[in-house]
């Protein structure tokens, strides 16, 4: 193959050269030739990405000191990302990209300081919310006013939708779930609506388990670009948040915060899965923001779990 028709070089101007040039050098390192091999073969730029995530990941446990061999198939013949060896423990991971097209892309929006005062509000929830874009700052404080007040009585799933007098919309707000602050925490969405990824990042999350390596511990790690999409990866994962009303409620309130039953790790299921994780990239940066999850119940090996939280951890183990 030419040098031309690589895949690293057809889509170089997107990749962070660094990372570029250790992959290059997978060349030496047998365990992950056959990674390298995909990247430089691949010419679909969905595919490409994919595989890029892959050794984005790749790069960080083999900087770390663990034992990579790519591509392992499993006895049912579908294939694991990687077999991971460290400190005498092995385990299996799966990594899935989710592809958000141009919803991942960075946008510049104007963010206007009346927003604040959302922010004040104590409650501890996480809300989601948009506004049209270009509204000057009277509609927007008309906007922050009745957002404001419908926040101060919401519960979670609850949404609103504000329009002025002639039914223009002003924007949006979405209370997702609860959080550890205190006060309202916002996570800024797109004009055009607000963006749920829960059922798109389920099947991920089923597609990995359906590849799992049997009698052996398996991760799953799925990466996006936003990282207002972990609500979505918890939502998949643990169900969506809910309030209920609760016999036994804490500090005086009559309801209680729990997760629904629709959830990847709900109940029983799928308990050979003990341990997920999320993260947020862009192809342009080597760098992972990486967190994990860990089941109670069954819960993973505990020394196996520490090591997987290292891992993926922003500080070097």
């Amino acid at each position: 193959m030419s040098r031309s028709s690589s895949g690293l070089d057809r889509y170089r101007r997107e990749l962070d050269p660094a990372l570029v040039a250790r992959v290059r050098s997978w060349c030496d390192v047998p365990g992950l030739q056959p990674l390298l091999e995909s990247l430089l073969s691949q010419q679909r730029r969905r595919r490409f990405l994919d595989l890029w995530v892959e050794a984005m990941v790749a790069d960080q446990l083999h900087s770390r000191g663990c034992e990579l061999l790519a591509e392992v198939e499993t006895p049912s013949g579908r294939t694991c990302d990687f077999r991971v060896r460290l400190d005498g423990l092995e385990w299996f991971l799966h990594v899935k990209r989710l592809d958000e097209g141009r919803r991942g892309e960075a946008r510049h929006l104007s963010i206007s300081p009346r927003l604040r005062v959302l922010e004040q509000i104590a409650r501890p929830f996480m809300v989601r919310i948009r506004w049209a874009e270009g509204i000057d700052e009277v509609l927007m404080q008309e906007f922050v006013e009745r957002a404001s007040v419908f926040l101060e009585m919401a519960k979670i799933g609850d949404e609103l939708t504000v329009r002025d007098e002639s039914g223009l919309e002003l924007g949006a707000v979405r209370v997702v779930g609860q959080w550890e602050g205190g006060h309202i925490s916002l996570a800024i969405g797109l004009p055009s609506g607000f963006v749920d990824e829960t059922p798109r990042i389920r099947r991920l999350l089923d597609r990995a388990y359906r590849q799992f390596m049997p009698r052996a511990e398996n991760v799953i790690l799925v990466v996006g670009t936003r990282r207002a999409a972990i609500l979505d990866f918890d939502s998949a994962l643990l169900g969506a948040a809910e309030e209920r009303w609760d016999t036994h409620p804490s500090g005086g309130g009559r309801a209680a915060v729990g997760r629904a039953r629709d959830g990847f790790w709900s109940g029983g299921s799928r308990p050979e899965s003990t341990m997920c994780a999320w993260s947020h990239a862009n192809a342009a940066s080597s760098r992972l923001h990486i967190e994990a999850r860990f089941r109670e119940d069954p819960r993973p090996d505990p020394t196996l779990a520490a090591q997987v939280s290292a891992l993926f951890g922003d500080d070097e183990v």
